[in-house]
This record gives structure tokens, C-alpha cells and sequence, in this order.
């Protein structure tokens, strides 16, 4: 007798995959309060992890004809919140190799960026039937994001009243990573929205 194929737990996958990101963050603001070669090298192993997981999904997209979620949203979704694991392995990468360590400015927006991750794990983990945590979690994500900017720009004014002209550009190009770290963040709080209203 023909049996169908069990379908993908698309939305699992994708709660799975919001978790690392947080947990991916999270380790970033610990490498930010102590900068010690192992907790840089557990950024590093998280986003390796989240990365396991988004192939894990997308592989299944391409293998199945009807998803969820247009498939289109779905894909764009998880390269938007795996970007900002990405974003939080660079700030470490980029630490080392200019050899400086992570001061204030950074943790501030760090800790910041977290709550993010954070406000797009619950997103994600009622995205199947509680919308209306969806959006307000979203909008959350998107307030976050504003303040991460004006966090970042106060930053980058900081940086400009010291006279080291190398420093500067290293802690701006820091900075820049989990500037954009939030706009992605801000970026997947708009596909949820999006979402949410096709359902």
C-alpha cells in the first residue's frame, strides 16, 4: 500500500533554529563581560550549530512541495535570522584579529541585540497559531532595533573624541557588525509581520 511521506516539522526546525541564534548571542554578551578564548570559541561553535540547522531547513524546503509558510517567506526568514549569528561570530573574529578587546559600547549593544534574539524566539515559537504574540512580540523586535541605532551612533560619536585614529576605525567597524546584526533582526520582524497577515 503507497503511504505519503511525513512532511517536514517546517515550524520546529525553525524554533530550533531562533533557539541557537539566541543562544549564539547570548554567548556573544558573555565573551563581551569576559573575553576569554573559550567563551570566544563557543560563539563560534553555536553559529556553526545554527548554521547545521538552517541547512537542515532549507534542505527540506527544496524537498517539499507544499510548506507552511510561502516557501519564499520561509527561506528568507531563516537567512535573516541566521545572519544574526553570523554577525555575533564576526564581532568576535574581528576582536581578535585587531587585538582589542570588547569595551562597554559594544556590551550595551550586545545586551541589546540579545533581547532581539530573544522577542524573535517567541515570534518564531508561536508563529503556527498565536499571531497575535507574533505581532506584538514584532513590533517589540522592530522598538529594539531603534534603540539599538541611536545606541550605535552614540557610540560611534564617542570613538571620535579620542585622538587614535586607528581605534577608532576598528571599534567603528566592530560596532558596524551588531548594527547590522539589528537590521536584520528588524528585517525578520517585517517578514513575520508579513506572514501572519497571509494566514
Amino acid at each position: 500500500m503507497f503511504k505519503m511521506k511525513a512532511s517536514p516539522n517546517f515550524y520546529g526546525v525553525l524554533i530550533q533554529q531562533a533557539q541557537k541564534v539566541r543562544d549564539t548571542v547570548h554567548a556573544l554578551c558573555e565573551y563581551c563581560e569576559y573575553p576569554t578564548p573559550e567563551n570566544g570559541d563557543l560563539v563560534k561553535t553555536r553559529e556553526r550549530e545554527a548554521d547545521q540547522i538552517r541547512y537542515q531547513l532549507v534542505d527540506a524546503i527544496n524537498k517539499t512541495f507544499i510548506t507552511p509558510i510561502d516557501r519564499d517567506d520561509l527561506f528568507r526568514l531563516s537567512t535573516a535570522i541566521d545572519d544574526l549569528a553570523d554577525y555575533a561570530w564576526t564581532t568576535v573574529r574581528d576582536l581578535r584579529i585587531y587585538d582589542i578587546p570588547p569595551d562597554k559600547n559594544l556590551a550595551s549593544m550586545v545586551a541589546i541585540l540579545l533581547r532581539m534574539a530573544e522577542g524573535l524566539l517567541i515570534c518564531v515559537e508561536n508563529l503556527e497559531s498565536r499571531h497575535s504574540v507574533v505581532a506584538k512580540e514584532a513590533i517589540k523586535v522592530k522598538k529594539l532595533e531603534n534603540t539599538l541605532n541611536e545606541r550605535f551612533h552614540e557610540s560611534i560619536a564617542e570613538l571620535f573624541t579620542s585622538d587614535d585614529i586607528r581605534m577608532i576605525l576598528k571599534y567603528r567597524e566592530i560596532y558596524s557588525h551588531v548594527n547590522h546584526a539589528s537590521d536584520k533582526g528588524d528585517f525578520c520582524a517585517d517578514l513575520l509581520q508579513n506572514i501572519i497577515v497571509k494566514f
